[in-house]
């Protein structure tokens, strides 16, 4: 395959490689692998254009896109509307979505796995028209997004805690978000909730909240019947354990299309980045509409 590769340098994990020898070994493993390649960097506020200008071109196949969740996310959406594959090298804090590939956290076996790995399908969804592979939300996590962004880090660690102070801050005042919403099943009602997540598939149980596969079809809905700071925290507090989604707090299903309504602007978090729309807001899955680049059982298995 030909691939042009858009790194962002300014993603955490990126921010202190040797990007040098990165380089070097992407061009020589995928060389090895049969593939062409070529490599950029980039800062983040350069990724748009240069995502774009790897999907307009000719000569490439598939982009390889190396950063966290929302560079991932945005080489998704345009990867998709260019009908190209999306090979993914994980750089930032949480890599979600490389995860529920199985795609390796450190730089060189991930690289390995990637060269090597075949294309496959993925669901992708959408809020309106704006496409998200991870999760959309309301009230807790924008939030503590907003406040998160206020701050400055100048590493990856640094980035890890302040994202922590954050949320603590956020679950001692916690959002009352306001909306009407559409369950995609018949039913409509009104609902005051500190915090819903939509995610592109359900989460897994025994880890972080990721998907387990990409090409479930559905969205996984949570929603929290709690306002209570005692009662978040404690739900925050088992986020890494994966098993906050059963509690008594917690109310979760799936469905394939959803509707959020509300007077005025919407502000949610879609993977990982602060959003604002108007609603009213459709969310639906397109499931097998994103081609992958996913590894084989052998490095998926080094990935966990």
């Amino acid at each position: 395959m030909r691939y042009i590769a858009v790194l962002n340098r300014d993603a955490s994990s990126l921010k202190t490689a040797d990007l040098d020898a990165l380089v070097e070994q992407i061009e020589t493993r995928f060389g090895e692998e049969g593939h062409t390649i070529s490599v950029t960097l980039h800062e983040g506020k350069d990724l748009p254009e240069a995502l774009g200008e790897a999907a307009r071109s000719a000569e490439a196949d598939a982009i390889l896109a190396g950063g966290g969740d929302g560079t991932i996310s945005l080489a998704a959406g345009i990867a998709h509307d260019a009908k190209k594959a999306l090979a993914i090298l994980p750089g930032g804090n949480m890599n979600l979505f490389a995860r529920s590939l199985g795609i390796p956290l450190d730089l060189e076996a991930a690289v390995d796995a990637v060269a090597s790995g075949k294309p496959a399908k993925a669901d992708i969804a959408f809020a309106n028209d704006r496409p998200f592979i991870h999760e959309f939300s309301l009230g807790l996590r924008p939030k503590m997004i907003a406040l998160r962004d206020r701050q400055s880090f100048g590493s990856r660690i640094g980035k890890l805690m302040g994202s922590v102070a954050s949320l603590w801050r956020v679950l001692m005042r916690p959002p009352r978000v306001r909306v009407w919403f559409d369950d995609g099943h018949g039913n409509e009602r009104r609902l005051v909730t500190a915090g819903l997540a939509i995610s592109n598939n359900p989460f897994g149980e025994g880890h972080l909240p990721y998907a387990d596969r990409v090409d479930g079809g559905v969205l996984g809905v949570y929603l929290a019947h709690t306002v209570r700071p005692a009662e978040l925290a404690a739900i925050a507090a088992r986020l890494s354990t994966g098993d906050w989604a059963g509690m008594p707090q917690m109310e979760r299903f799936t469905t394939t299309r959803l509707r959020l309504t509300r007077r005025g602007t919407i502000r949610a978090a879609m993977d990982g980045e602060l959003v604002h729309m108007h609603g009213p807001v459709e969310i639906r899955t397109a499931p097998g509409a994103l081609t992958v680049i996913a590894p084989d059982e052998d490095h998926a298995r080094r990935g966990q």
